[in-house]
């Protein structure tokens, strides 16, 4: 279902062909959209959201700028404009930092290759909430993977924590306590050898679990 009003759209691209081509592809997308502001750099970008902290629902962050890269916005982002999501957009083939751009909030990174038809399904599954990360992109390897040992039952509460869901709500969803449920999630850091939400949501892209 699409939301009622159009989604304003910040579109934060330095290359001119591209961001026209976007702003293009999402015309045409079908979907109840408008691009509030389309901008070449963090410079540019952050005036723009110091002026209309609550005229925009999404930015489309280009993650290399000239003046910076685009986790440098997404704190002003976040700060300044809570509601907007933010949906990364890079011509890399791999993205390492993918951990903590999850840490910082963003909603979905995907990858220029990206097919214009499918762009309105993208913003508007980011939009209902969704996380959304292109396969095309390796996020690089984690510092160990012991996805094997994972049973049935950790790798669906793998799955819930990729959604944000808390320990309270996983433990309603499989019929648990809690307490279980963040036993369970103890043991899934012991065996993948990580620390960090972050880290289990890498792990969660690169097994398709989202």
């Amino acid at each position: 279902m699409e939301p009622k009003n159009p989604i304003r759209i910040m579109l934060v691209e330095d290359h001119p062909i591209y961001r026209e081509g976007l702003q293009l592809a999402l015309s045409f997308s079908g979907i109840n959209c408008t691009v509030v502001a389309s901008v070449a750099n963090l410079q540019q970008a952050e005036a723009y959201i110091e002026a209309n902290p609550a005229g925009i629902d999404l930015v489309m962050l280009d993650f290399f700028l000239p003046d910076g890269v685009g986790s440098d916005l997404i704190e002003v982002i976040k700060s300044r404009c809570p509601q907007a999501k933010v949906l990364v957009v890079t011509s890399a083939t791999e993205l390492p930092e993918v951990g903590q751009l999850m840490g910082e909030g963003v909603s979905g990174i995907i990858s220029k290759e990206v097919q214009s038809s499918d762009v309105a399904d993208i913003v508007l599954s980011v939009m209902r909430g969704n996380l959304y990360f292109d396969r095309n992109l390796s996020f690089g390897p984690l510092a160990a993977d012991g996805s094997s040992e994972l049973t049935q039952r950790e790798m669906e509460i793998v799955r819930f924590c990729a959604q944000g869901k808390s320990a309270r709500e996983i433990a309603n969803a499989l019929s648990i306590s809690r307490r279980t449920a963040e036993h369970h999630k103890e043991n899934i850091y012991n065996k993948l050898g990580i620390n960090s939400s972050s880290e289990l949501l890498k792990f969660a892209i690169q097994k398709g679990l989202i």
